[in-house]
């Protein structure tokens, strides 16, 4: 007799306590967000100008599946245009848009 090994079991991604949101009307568009991001894609620029925002030709968003919560985006912001939302907030407040964070009352 042989035994069958179990299937192996998938890990699902444990969710961060914090989500990364960007405030838009601040963001420039600068990227350093994106150099300080330890997750690849985690942070993306959008092609600009946003109407929140029409002074600069670029913004960028967090892809909310990928934010790990490591506030590295937050901390090196020279804009200080981050806010980190805790995830039950974020939850209530943020629906998905093409798969990134985005206020509820975003409209595109």
């Amino acid at each position: 007799m042989t035994e069958t090994a179990a299937p192996a079991k998938v890990k699902e991604k444990k969710r961060p306590k914090l989500m990364a949101v960007i405030v838009e009307e601040g963001c420039t568009g600068c990227e350093v967000c994106i150099d300080f991001c330890p997750v690849p894609e985690c942070i993306v620029p959008i092609a600009g100008p946003d109407e929140n925002n029409p002074k600069f030709a670029q913004t960028v968003r967090v892809v909310d599946d990928l934010c790990i919560g490591c506030r590295l985006c937050e901390k090196n912001c020279p804009w200080e245009t981050i806010d980190m939302v805790p995830i039950e907030e974020y939850d209530r407040n943020y629906v998905k848009y093409e798969g990134l964070g985005t206020p509820a009352n975003y409209t595109a």
